[in-house]
C-alpha cells in the first residue's frame, strides 16, 4: 500500500476505513498491483462528501486492468456498510453504515 504523496491527509480517518484499505490492498496485490491511495480527508469533493469526516478514500485505477472486476472483488470482501464506486479515474470506497 502506498500513499500518493504528502498532499494526501489521513488525519481523522475512521478505523473502519483502515480495514477497507487493508482489504483493497490485498485485492490489488492479488492482481499484481500496488494500492495507491490518492485521497482521504483532503481534496475537493461534494459538500456532503464522506471524505471530510474520514469515512471515504480514493484509490488509483489502471488503464490495463479490469477495473470493474477490481471494484466488484473489493465490494465482495466488504460488508453492506461500505459503498465501492468506480469513478472515471479512481475507485471511491466509503464507510456509510446502513442502520437496520
Amino acid at each position: 500500500m502506498k500513499i500518493k504523496d504528502n498532499s494526501v491527509k489521513l488525519a481523522g480517518v475512521r478505523p473502519e476505513l483502515v480495514v477497507a484499505m487493508i482489504i483493497a490492498d490485498q485485492v490489488y496485490a492479488k492482481h499484481g498491483r500496488e494500492l495507491v491511495i490518492t485521497s482521504v480527508t483532503d481534496g475537493k469533493h461534494s459538500l456532503t462528501s464522506l471524505h471530510y469526516i474520514g469515512s471515504a478514500f480514493d484509490c488509483r485505477t489502471y488503464d490495463d486492468m479490469d477495473n470493474v472486476a477490481l471494484r466488484d472483488e473489493i465490494k465482495g470482501k466488504l460488508n453492506v456498510d461500505f459503498d465501492v464506486v468506480l469513478e472515471s479515474d479512481h475507485i471511491h470506497i466509503e464507510f456509510q453504515p446502513k442502520w437496520r
